[in-house]
């Protein structure tokens, strides 16, 4: 399977410019950042693999993404997560609603990696959490090539690209491709835990992109009204749809920096966008949205 390269499209957010690499529209199914990370394991050969296992959060757009690649290659898809809320199981709906669909086969365990691991034999492929492994390299390598092309195709001025990182694999990967720099932030731990990422797969730490911090702390998950101001905002005056998980905490953190960086944002969207049914839904269940804004 091979992607067209996805829209790179100019756009304006209160006062200034910005270029925006669309990946959410990369396939109407396989989407985003994940897309990327697993493209290996769409293109090559694998005659002895039966099944994935993986592990993650319950509504993890890892999760979905994976649903979609063991269907299109026909394998079984086994997922672990921690817990799965009971008014969840009984109204499904975002990411886990589309993975089960998709023929996930769904289990809670405290010890959701180690029970993944466990069931690793020649027949089974083992995805780390979030796509993190040296795979992943694969797909970003191709995306990297895209904006190099796209960046000289537009003759965008001084550009570096900004993208938040969950594990990070992605900023990893297209700093070590892209000849422009790289700027990340950390949406799941703080930016310690961003560095660990990076050395459990990539040793030589000076291709490491570098982290935009924040005064202000941001929890995995947790939903805050000035972040779904943020994307209200974000989409009124650019007509997109981002994600609600990462996206927004990476918006906060890069509006926070903007004037300490110097040149012309190429922002990568996240895709993730059937997550966003879960989070309107949490917003709407504890802030009555409607009212609010």
């Amino acid at each position: 399977m091979k992607f067209t390269p996805s829209p790179l499209q100019k756009h304006r957010y209160r006062d200034f410019d910005f270029f925006l690499k669309r990946d959410d529209l990369l396939h109407v199914d396989f989407s985003g950042n994940k897309a990327r990370k697993f493209h290996y394991f769409l293109n090559e050969n694998f005659p002895h693999v039966r099944r994935v296992v993986s592990s993650g959060s319950n509504q993890s757009n890892a999760m979905y993404s994976l649903s979609v690649m063991a269907k299109l290659r026909g394998w079984e898809f086994i997922y672990f997560c921690e817990h799965i809320p009971t008014f969840l199981k009984e109204n499904p709906i975002g990411n886990y609603k589309y993975a089960l669909q998709n023929g996930m086969k769904i289990f809670e365990s405290l010890h959701r990696e180690d029970e993944a691991q466990s069931l690793y034999d020649k027949s089974t492929l083992v995805i780390q959490e979030g796509g993190r492994q040296v795979e992943a390299e694969y797909g970003v390598k191709i995306l990297a090539k895209e904006l190099e092309e796209e960046i000289k195709q537009n003759n965008i001025q001084n550009p570096y690209v900004f993208l938040p990182s969950g594990t990070g694999t992605t900023a990893l990967y297209l700093q070590k491709h892209l000849h422009v720099k790289v700027f990340t932030c950390s949406t799941v731990g703080d930016d310690d835990y961003l560095q660990k990422q990076w050395q459990m797969i990539e040793k030589d730490s000076s291709i490491y992109p570098q982290i935009l911090s924040s005064q202000k702390k941001y929890h995995y998950g947790k939903i805050k009204l000035e972040l779904y101001a943020l994307w209200k905002d974000l989409q009124e005056q650019t007509g997109v749809e981002f994600d609600l998980l990462y996206d927004m905490v990476g918006w906060v953190k890069y509006l926070e920096n903007r004037d300490k960086l110097d040149g012309t944002l190429v922002y990568i969207h996240q895709g993730g966008l059937k997550g966003n049914e879960s989070m309107l839904q949490r917003y709407q269940y504890k802030y009555d949205i409607m009212k609010q804004l």
